[in-house]
């Protein structure tokens, strides 16, 4: 091959060199301006808005309670059913015969009041029975003794004992009810002297009190003997007097409750039996009357079981003919604030006694005289504001700044100093009606379903309707909440 034709080879496959280094250069050039700092922040941004967005999605969000009314029960309400018992005498028949009564069943009578008649045949009855439909009329008597009645009990009525009312009722209908079949007897035995006959003899109350007519076996119960089984509704039998049929010699006619003081008793678990341990009187509503009223409460424990004593000085006539009486005692409660428990937590503060705290000049803020080193070395004494977590009878717990460890407080209006350095720990939540969490102090008063009742009005502490954060572990003290 000549020498011009190596040349030319030579210089074309150099050629071809070239571009082949040009386009490298070129993809090069293009790969780099893909990789350039406008991507890579892109990318970046696009990074940092993802994880955020995951994020978020995917974590426990801070929930906000807003505080409501509640009520803590100190001492548990007790419903139960218990036994009335009262002083009972019964009185038996002693003749059989037909019993006509000359006074209303519930009523009260006096020593040596007219309360029955006693007709071996019948037919006295009926005779009784025929005068008082067809003569109803009262006597002048009778009327001026109603009217008395009644002028005493108007002139003597309390409108804060308006249950006397109900006593006077059954007084009257008694009354009215005695004139009628007096009257009536009066012309029945008129009518039997006249023809020959023998005039009847009422028979009079022995014993002031109320009279009923039923007996049902515990009328000599006391709460000493009183067992489980009474309590026991299916078992309770209670045998009514009947006017209908003859009464048999020696077959109880009536019986009289001599007396207005009464109790009922009632089972109690061991645990009642604790909470009422230190119980000496009670509230109690009776919800067949929706009545309430006050009771004094003893415990008393058997073999048979714990039972709870509750004494009664009024409304005994009006429970007079139950024996098993549906009850609630009402615990002692009090009113606070409902917050959940997991808005609870604790936290350390310093501790100063309640003698150093005092106010600045002018200012109603609370705070401390607190001792200050100068540059020279000079003390002067400096009224601080603080804010207060909470204030006992013996010390301040304070959050604040201001206040570091071995600060030193001085006693208004007195030579003595403190040295700040003792902490204790204080139950609040995180309040965050501001945006920002600030710890509040809370008294629990008792627990229920997930729940503290805690004390209101505190000036420390939390107001009904404060927004807090639900779940205390999430927060931290002083945060910005965005909700």
């Amino acid at each position: 091959m000549s020498q011009n034709n190596r040349n030319r080879s030579r210089k074309n496959g150099n050629n071809y060199n070239s571009k082949q280094i040009s386009r490298r250069k070129k993809r090069r050039r293009r790969i780099g301006f893909n990789l350039n700092i406008g991507t890579i922040v892109f990318f970046v941004l696009f990074l940092y808005i993802t994880v955020n967005c995951i994020t978020y999605i995917f974590r426990e969000k801070i929930s906000i309670y807003e505080v409501v009314k509640g009520e803590s029960e100190e001492i548990p309400c007790i419903e139960t059913t218990g036994i009335a018992l009262r002083p009972e005498t019964v009185t038996n028949s002693n003749s059989t015969g037909y019993v006509n009564y000359y006074v209303k069943n519930g009523s009260k009578v006096a020593v040596g009041e007219n309360l029955y008649t006693i007709d071996e045949s019948g037919t006295f009855s009926q005779l009784l029975k025929d005068a008082t439909v067809n003569d109803t009329v009262l006597s002048d008597t009778n009327v001026s003794e109603i009217k008395t009645d009644i002028k005493k009990f108007v002139s003597e009525f309390d409108s804060v004992s308006f249950g006397s009312s109900y006593e006077f009722k059954y007084a009257l209908d008694a009354k009215l009810l005695e004139c009628l079949n007096l009257n009536a007897l009066d012309t029945i035995n008129q009518t039997l002297t006249e023809n020959g006959g023998s005039a009847l003899t009422l028979n009079k109350s022995a014993l002031a009190g109320v009279i009923e007519l039923y007996t049902d076996g515990y009328e000599a119960v006391t709460p000493e003997t009183v067992t489980k089984d009474m309590f026991d509704v299916s078992k309770y039998s209670k045998k009514t007097i009947s006017r209908e049929k003859p009464t048999e010699s020696g077959s109880p006619i009536f019986k009289t409750i001599t007396d207005e003081n009464w109790k009922i008793v009632i089972p109690l678990t061991d645990e009642q039996f604790n909470d009422y341990s230190e119980t000496s009187s009670v509230t109690v509503f009776f919800p067949t009357e929706n009545l309430q009223a006050s009771a004094g409460f003893s415990e008393i424990s058997s073999a048979d079981g714990k039972y709870g004593v509750l004494d009664f000085k009024r409304y005994m006539i009006r429970f007079a003919e139950k024996r098993l009486i549906d009850i609630h005692i009402l615990g002692d409660s009090k009113e606070g604030l409902k917050v959940p428990k997991t808005a609870v937590t604790e936290k350390d503060f310093y501790t100063i006694p309640v003698e150093y705290l005092t106010s600045g000049g002018d200012s109603k803020s609370e705070g401390f005289n607190i001792e200050k080193i100068d540059k020279n070395g000079n003390s002067q004494v400096v009224f601080t504001p603080v804010n207060i977590i909470k204030k006992d009878d013996k010390v301040c717990y304070i959050d604040d700044s201001a206040i570091k460890e071995n600060t030193i407080v001085c006693q208004p209006s007195a030579s003595n100093k403190y040295q700040v350095g003792s902490m204790s720990k204080v139950k609040g939540v995180y309040n965050v009606n501001t945006g920002l969490t600030a710890f509040r102090n809370v008294e629990i008063l008792s627990e229920k379903n997930g729940y503290y009742i805690v004390e209101s009005g505190s000036k420390y502490g939390l107001l009904v309707y404060d927004q807090i954060v639900l779940n205390a572990k999430m927060v931290k003290d002083k945060q910005v909440i965005f909700n």
